[in-house]
């Protein structure tokens, strides 16, 4: 073996084209952030469950949801159907450590990528079910998993090979003495929304932007929540509000310095009092502002765009009228949800605009923020 790429600081960008089609072919794709916590790709802030399929999702929606921003990476989830993960920690530096290399090829991989982190590296293939295995195997942290575990796929290889029988792996799994990883508690396993506030929260969800991802962003944060909540949700009860802050207070927990609920209940309150725009406001104008009868600019009709497609052309229009010259945001996920789409839909059809000339994509989303578009179709005929 021998590394075809570099590790670099902080987490790599995910390089989708280069990820293995034995996984990518699989519905069992999950998106990751913070301390490498999966989340479904197809419902807003909801974790995933390594035991539940109902919980994954397809390698497209994996893909739309990391590029909608809100997420570290992407992940494929090990169920038991013979695809193993090699998972070695701390091993690249400028590049693989030849310990570590030696270790891959005594268990056979053939497909080995960099870590998300860049100082590490992960294997796939395919070998028997065995228990999950940690230790350490010549100098080299090792872990080996078959079943219950998501796996971090970052599409940095430097062995692009298929996903084959992996010759190695069992017998690596026995030489980790006493090294049987401990078994996922059910909090790990499962979804952390309660049955008394899941319905709720799967047809409302807490948005990512909703949420501080550091210290000194509190406040701010809940005053995005109140401002969407009167938005979604503006006859809510204290009941239902109450469990919706609940939520987010247990998920801002970690990276906030107010630890008491009583606070954070009592801000929500006085933020929910001095929201004058909620949330979705500007959007319901500028939807207003559409007349379905108008005609289309020369050539679009030409394009052959079904109903949906035509209803995002004229939102697009819209939005791009609304912002006089300046460049528009839109997300997949808003997009969809106004067209009456999925949101993997939408930003299929939001890529064609691009590739049609009717848009122009000014900055892809990167984080919290949308990706921003400026309509250009009238102006290039």
């Amino acid at each position: 073996m021998t590394a075809t790429a570099v590790a670099r600081p902080g987490y790599l960008e995910p390089v989708f084209e280069a990820m293995p089609d034995e996984l990518t072919a699989l519905p069992r794709w999950v998106v990751w952030k913070g301390a490498k916590v999966p989340y479904r790709a197809d419902m807003v802030n909801a974790k995933a469950s390594v035991t539940d399929p109902a919980t994954w999702t397809t390698f497209e929606q994996a893909r739309v949801a990391f590029d909608e921003g809100g997420y570290n990476g992407v992940g494929f989830v090990l169920n038991g159907d013979g695809i193993v993960g090699v998972d070695l920690d701390k091993c690249v530096a400028d590049e693989p450590s030849p310990t570590a290399l030696a270790l891959l090829n005594r268990i056979g991989c053939r497909y080995v990528e960099l870590s998300p982190s860049g100082r590490g590296l992960r294997g796939f293939g395919r070998g028997p079910r065995i228990p999950g295995r940690r230790g350490t195997v010549e100098g080299v942290a090792v872990e080996l998993y078959a079943a219950d575990r998501y796996l971090t796929v970052t599409g940095r290889p430097i062995l692009s090979g298929p996903l084959v029988e992996l010759a190695g792996f069992a017998e690596v799994a026995r030489s980790i003495q006493g090294g049987h990883l401990q078994k996922r508690t059910e909090d790990d396993r499962s979804n952390p929304l309660s049955s008394s506030v899941g319905p709720l929260l799967s047809s409302v969800g807490i948005p990512a932007h909703t949420l501080p991802t550091d210290e000194g962003q509190r406040n701010r944060a809940l005053f995005a929540l109140a401002r969407y909540l009167k938005g979604e949700r503006p006859s809510a009860s204290r009941t239902e509000l109450r469990s919706l802050v609940q939520q987010w207070h247990a998920a801002a927990l970690p990276v906030i310095s107010t630890k008491d609920f009583g606070v954070t209940w009592a801000d929500f309150l006085n933020g929910w009092d001095k929201v004058r725009q909620p949330h979705g406001a500007v959007m319901a104008t500028i939807i207003d502002t559409i007349d379905e009868s108008a005609p289309l600019p020369a050539g679009i009709e030409s394009l052959g765009y079904g109903p949906a497609g035509i209803r995002l052309v004229r939102l697009c229009m819209a939005l791009q009228a609304h912002h006089g010259s300046e460049p528009f945001f839109i997300s997949a996920r808003q997009a969809g949800e106004q067209i009456g789409v999925h949101f993997t839909d939408a930003a299929k059809m939001l890529f064609a605009l691009v590739a049609d000339g009717v848009l122009e994509l000014v900055s892809k989303g990167v984080g919290k923020m949308a990706s921003r578009y400026r309509f250009v179709w009238a102006v290039r005929q």
